[in-house]
C-alpha cells in the first residue's frame, strides 16, 4: 500500500533537519514513500488587497508582492527537493506544492494533510531555548494540539539511527500509535520497534504522603495491577505490529520502573538504547498522555530524536 507524507519546509534548519530525517527513514525502512514538499507562503496583508481594487499604483503593489512570495516559495521548494534526492530519495516520489496563507499556516497545513489524506506530517522543530520556544508555541504546537485524524512527526535535529522506541501506557491511544508504526513501518525486514512501557512510583499517582508499610503496600498493588494491564496490552500490540508485517523477532517487549518520571525514563531509554524515532498515542489513560502530560514534556525537551505522535 503506498504511505505518503506531508513535509512542511520553510527553509531554515529546522526544516532541513526534517528533510534529512525523512530521507534517511526512506533510503532505510521507508522505501517507495511518497513526498509532497509543502510550503505556506506569507500573505498579502489585507488592506493592501482593499485598497488595491481602486488604486492602479498598490494593484502593481500588490501584484509585485504576490511574485515575490511565489518566488520565494519555488525557491524553497526546488532546495528542498534537491537536498532530498542527493539524499538518494527518487525524484519521481517527490512533488512540490505551495499556497498562500489562508488563515494560520498551522490551519493551512492540517487542512491539507486531511484532504489530501496522508499518512504523516512532518514539520521541524527549533530549538527551545527561552529565546527560541516560538516556533513550538506557533505552528508545531498547533498542528500536534489539533492533528486529530493525521498522525504528526516532529524532528528536533539531526537524527542518524531507524529504531523506534514506542512508549505505550496499556490504552487505546498508545495502540493506535503502535498501529501507526506498524502501517509506515510493516514489512520491513530491517526496521526493529521497541514497546517500552515505565511503571511510576506511587507518587506518581498520588501526592499524600502514607507510611512506609502502608507505601509498601499500595505501591506493590499498583505494580501488580500494572504489570497484568500490560501483559494484555503487549499481546494485542504485538499482533498489530504483526499483522503489519513486522516479524516478531524484530519486535522487543520491555517495562521499568521509575521514581524520576515517566519522561525523563522515556528520555534516557531513547538515549541509552541510540534510538533515532520516538513513538507515542495523543491521549492515554485518563487522557493525560499527551497535552499536559508525557507527550508535551517530550516535545518541550527538545531531543533530537524525530516524535510521532498518533491517535
Amino acid at each position: 500500500m503506498e504511505k505518503k507524507v506531508l513535509l512542511c519546509v520553510d527553509g531554515s534548519q529546522a526544516s532541513r533537519w526534517a528533510l534529512d530525517y525523512v530521507s534517511m527513514m526512506e533510503s532505510s525502512v521507508l522505501k517507495g514513500l511518497k513526498i509532497t514538499l509543502f510550503h505556506v507562503m506569507n500573505p498579502v496583508p489585507p488592506f493592501l488587497r482593499r485598497e488595491a481594487q481602486t488604486k492602479p499604483e498598490l494593484f502593481r503593489s500588490l501584484r509585485a508582492m504576490e511574485q515575490k512570495y511565489r518566488q520565494e516559495a519555488n525557491e524553497i521548494l526546488e532546495t528542498a527537493k534537491t537536498r532530498l534526492v542527493e539524499h538518494g530519495s527518487p525524484a519521481e516520489n517527490i512533488e512540490t506544492l505551495s499556497m498562500p496563507r489562508a488563515s494560520d499556516a498551522a490551519r493551512d497545513i492540517l487542512f491539507h494533510s486531511e484532504q489530501g489524506l496522508y499518512d504523516a506530517v512532518v514539520l521541524g522543530r527549533r530549538g527551545l531555548s527561552k529565546a527560541q520556544e516560538l516556533f513550538v508555541g506557533s505552528v508545531t504546537n498547533k498542528v500536534v494540539q489539533h492533528a486529530d485524524r493525521t498522525p504528526v512527526w516532529i524532528v528536533g535535529g539531526q537524527v542518524e539511527n531507524e529504531k523506534v522506541l514506542c512508549a505505550v501506557d496499556g490504552s487505546e491511544g498508545s495502540l493506535k500509535a503502535v498501529d501507526h508504526v506498524a502501517f509506515m513501518l510493516g514489512h520491513n525486514p530491517d526496521v526493529m520497534v521497541n514497546l517500552f512501557h515505565v511503571t511510576a512510583s506511587l507518587a506518581s499517582y498520588c501526592p499524600i504522603d502514607f507510611s512506609e508499610e502502608l507505601q509498601k503496600e499500595i505501591q506493590g498493588d499498583l505494580m501488580k495491577s500494572d504489570l497484568e494491564c500490560m501483559d494484555y496490552f503487549f499481546s494485542r500490540a504485538v499482533k498489530v505490529l504483526e499483522e503489519g508485517g513486522i516479524d516478531q523477532s524484530r519486535i522487543l517487549t520491555s517495562i521499568k520502573s521509575t521514581t524520576l518520571g515517566i519522561a525523563k525514563a522515556i528520555a534516557n531509554e531513547m538515549e541509552e538504547g541510540g534510538y533515532g524515532t520516538l513513538a507515542m498515542g495523543r491521549r492515554g489513560e485518563n487522557r493525560s498522555f499527551f497535552l499536559g502530560g508525557v507527550s508535551d514534556r517530550m516535545l518541550v525537551k527538545g531531543t533530537s530524536a524525530a516524535l510521532w505522535i498518533a491517535g
